[in-house]
């Protein structure tokens, strides 16, 4: 039976991603043994198909859990069918020893939800993607495009009937090394100038820097 549960201590750094325009939240929750990654991607691409996921990673256990997100988010609703499957990956998650206590799912979640930080500092939210990419990546792919391509290679002017995709830009957290304050400042410079940015799989290629790309564009 799937347990329905609100995560509505969500709302707080989600209305600040919306409001600052940055559609990708990532930030790691421990409880016991546990490590939970959680994960939401919301711009108009991320959305358009299915509408919008709560991605859980399980550190311990390898795997990624998807749960489709209901409700309002403007009201503070993020809420959440988990099934069974989906339950007993969490409490394994957990790594409780048998016959010591007593545990109950709900109250688990309700431990989850009161540990969502309030705050979340850009660089540590890059820092939690790019730590778990490797391990995330193939069933994340659908979250940046061309996936397999990881080399920045240059900047492309787009016609005025178009703009930059967050799917796009969001590779510079995961494929650069570069800081949360540097790629802002880049992802501006492109938005400003309607720029977006050309990467291949050619490992030949060698990676420009962010210097070297904005020049082109300004």
């Amino acid at each position: 039976m799937s347990v329905q549960f609100n995560f509505n201590q969500l709302h707080t750094i989600y209305s600040k991603a919306w409001l600052d325009k940055k559609p990708t939240i990532a930030f790691e929750l421990v409880i016991g043994r546990g490590h939970f990654v959680f994960m939401i991607f919301f711009s108009p691409e991320d959305t358009k198909a299915s509408g919008e996921n709560l991605f859980i990673y399980l550190r311990n256990a390898n795997s990624l859990l998807k749960i489709k997100l209901y409700g309002s988010r403007r009201n503070g609703d993020f809420k959440v069918f988990v099934n069974e499957r989906q339950q007993q990956l969490m409490t394994d998650e957990l790594q409780l020893v048998a016959g010591q206590g007593n545990f109950n799912f709900e109250q688990f979640l309700s431990e989850l939800n009161n540990q969502i930080p309030q705050e979340l500092p850009e660089q540590k939210n890059i820092d939690t993607l790019r730590n778990i990419w490797r391990n995330v990546k193939h069933q994340l792919k659908d979250t940046v495009d061309q996936a397999d391509r990881t080399i920045l290679i240059g900047v492309t002017k787009l016609p005025d009937n178009k703009k930059p995709q967050d799917k796009t830009l969001r590779k510079l957290y995961v494929f650069t090394d570069s800081t949360a304050d540097d790629i802002n400042d880049f992802i501006k410079a492109l938005k400003e100038n309607n720029y977006t940015l050309k990467w291949t799989d050619d490992v030949t290629k060698i990676p420009k820097s962010f210097a070297d790309l904005i020049i082109k564009i300004k």
